[in-house]
């Protein structure tokens, strides 16, 4: 029934969207997020004692994190990693994972490095923007084909020698064509002492790293690397990688977080609750 019903909002989003005009959807994007933002509000008020789970990232309390829509898109996401790994682990508010929750809680805990810092952060998440806005750091947004303050390859930015303190990329290096490259390219606009933060698919099963060596179709990027759009999969030792990028790696992981946030491995079996800042030295 959940399900279905899941189906059938899904299905009239998309029919929204095709038939009514953007202004609209603008304006009604708004008040339903003010509605949402403000239940949220009132369950953590009124009741207290049932929110037993925390977001960092929008700040709200709540009674359960929701399941994402990646089983309704086989397509796209090889639901095999989805099958046997915990699927409730998104905040039904900013759709945070828990990912962005261990980075949010890990920033928490290191504030003062955001002050007077220069942030980059390549495909910002909106759960993540939430954040750095409440905590009224400056930071750049750049992406290659989203909406950002910068269209930037990361591969090739251009962009000044030692440009930047902090440099943010959250499950990107997996779509590059050349992820060394883009690493190199990072060490390069940092500033000294700079640290450069990511996460990126990571497979149990595999120990450093598994890419393409020649296009694939994107059918065989489902099969072997999880999401047809992925050109490889990480992993769990791939932090090699980035040590001989030249970068010092301290590796943030969930179990040093507190239940509250639920830092899990999920949705699939390849979303590690791991994540790497990694400075140059």
């Amino acid at each position: 029934m959940l399900l279905r019903n899941r189906v059938l909002i899904s299905s009239l989003k998309k029919w929204i969207t095709k038939h009514c005009p953007a202004s609209v959807i603008k304006i009604a994007d708004v008040i339903y997020d003010r509605y949402r933002l403000v239940r949220y509000k009132l369950v953590m008020v009124l009741h207290p004692h049932s929110t037993k789970f925390y977001c960092p990232c929008c700040g709200i309390r709540l009674r359960n994190f929701a399941i994402g829509t990646y089983l309704e898109y086989p397509d796209i996401f090889n639901l095999q990693r989805y099958e046997k790994t915990k699927q409730d682990v998104l905040c039904p508010y900013c759709k945070s994972l828990p990912r962005h929750r261990m980075l949010a809680s890990w920033f928490n805990n290191h504030i003062e490095s955001l002050r007077n810092s220069t942030i980059l952060y390549f495909a910002p998440e909106y759960s993540m923007t939430l954040w750095v806005k409440a905590k009224k750091a400056q930071y750049i947004t750049a992406d290659l084909y989203r909406e950002a303050d910068l269209k930037l390859d990361i591969q090739a930015t251009g962009l000044p020698d030692a440009s930047y303190d902090i440099i943010i990329a959250n499950h990107v290096l997996e779509h590059v064509d050349d992820f060394r490259k883009a690493l190199r390219e990072m060490y390069r606009i940092l500033k000294p002492g700079g640290s450069f933060i990511c996460s990126f698919p990571m497979d149990p099963k595999i120990e450093i790293l598994d890419e393409e060596t020649e296009p694939l179709p994107p059918e065989e990027r489902l099969r072997r690397f999880g999401q047809n759009d992925h050109k490889r999969v990480f992993g769990m030792k791939a932090d090699q990688l980035l040590t001989e990028a030249g970068f010092e790696v301290e590796t943030i992981r969930g179990e040093d977080y507190p239940e509250e946030i639920l830092p899990v491995i999920g949705p699939a079996d390849y979303d590690m609750n791991i994540l790497f800042c990694c400075r140059k030295g």
